[in-house]
């Protein structure tokens, strides 16, 4: 005989994952990828555009993001669309103010036969299962009969609770995602938005890779970790000093460094010396010369 907790799950939709998906970008009317438009308006300040290649673009936007001019990536934009988070997400990613947004409304759109988002934590124990299980069939239930009494759907939403699935449309420039996606993809972060944030970066990094490449995930995790972190000060100094070694054997200007920034190797090692603040490091990068 099934138990009132297998009934209700019966009925009830508990979702676990959420499905995150690229809605849109910026795409150039000039032709090219969404890196060769940033790259051609963050030239216009410089009116270098003359110097723009095939190869140009990965040193060129990391050069960029190195020196922290972001600005420029503000020229490009991404749309997601998330399903299967819950309301308790929403209330987090809406204070990103500099995004935008499309959510599903409580007004205008019936719960009464609501999706769950159903936590990890509360998946893996059987007894808060359950208690949740019947809860939100007790939600539901209650929604349902206000409905009955001729309360409209901005009245009986008042009994929902912060696990209902409520689906969103958010778009936002580069530099903001690259906001959110460090401060939401951090191991203090909430599970859920942590997990869905992790899931906007992964794609947009397949969009974008030299925008986002210096933000490493661990999609096990949904964890960022900086790139600069990724290397320690003796290999760093190492790297950075021998690829200047090379420019003033070539009798080339330091500063010269950052169009050899293609280099995986020594874009980590560039960006290390540039936030460590050991002596080794500050000069190091010193030694770069004016990298404005």
């Amino acid at each position: 005989m099934k138990t009132l907790t297998d009934r209700i799950e019966a009925v009830s939709v508990l979702l676990t994952e959420p499905t995150v998906s690229l809605m849109g970008f910026t795409r150039p009317i000039e032709g090219g990828s969404v890196e060769e438009h940033i790259e051609r308006a963050a030239r216009e300040c410089y009116q270098s555009q003359a110097q723009m290649s095939p190869e140009s673009g990965k040193r060129f936007i990391r050069g960029i993001i190195l020196r922290g001019h972001e600005s420029v990536l503000e020229h490009a934009s991404a749309t997601f669309r998330v399903l299967g988070g819950s309301r308790a997400y929403t209330h987090e990613q809406v204070r990103h103010r500099l995004l935008s947004f499309s959510q599903q409304s409580q007004r205008y759109v019936s719960e009464k036969d609501f999706r769950a988002v159903l936590p990890p934590s509360i998946a893996g124990n059987p007894e808060a299962r359950k208690v949740f299980v019947e809860l939100m069939e007790e939600t539901r239930k209650a929604y349902q009969r206000l409905k009955e009494l001729g309360l409209e759907n901005e009245d009986a939403r008042f009994v929902l609770p912060n696990a209902v699935e409520s689906g969103i449309v958010i778009s936002g420039n580069f530099r903001e995602w690259r906001h959110v996606c460090r401060t939401r993809c951090n191991a203090a972060a909430q599970w859920e938005i942590r997990r869905i944030c992790g899931l906007m970066l992964k794609l947009i990094r397949e969009l974008a890779p030299a925008v986002f490449g210096d933000l490493v995930l661990d999609e096990k995790t949904w964890v960022v970790t900086h790139i600069s972190e990724t290397i320690d000060c003796a290999e760093a100094q190492k790297i950075v000093e021998r690829e200047l070694a090379k420019l003033r054997d070539k009798g080339q200007p330091p500063s010269r460094i950052l169009r050899l920034l293609a280099d995986d190797g020594l874009y980590a090692a560039m960006f290390h010396v540039k936030r460590c603040l050991c002596k080794g490091c500050t000069a190091t990068f010193a030694a770069c010369g004016d990298l404005k």
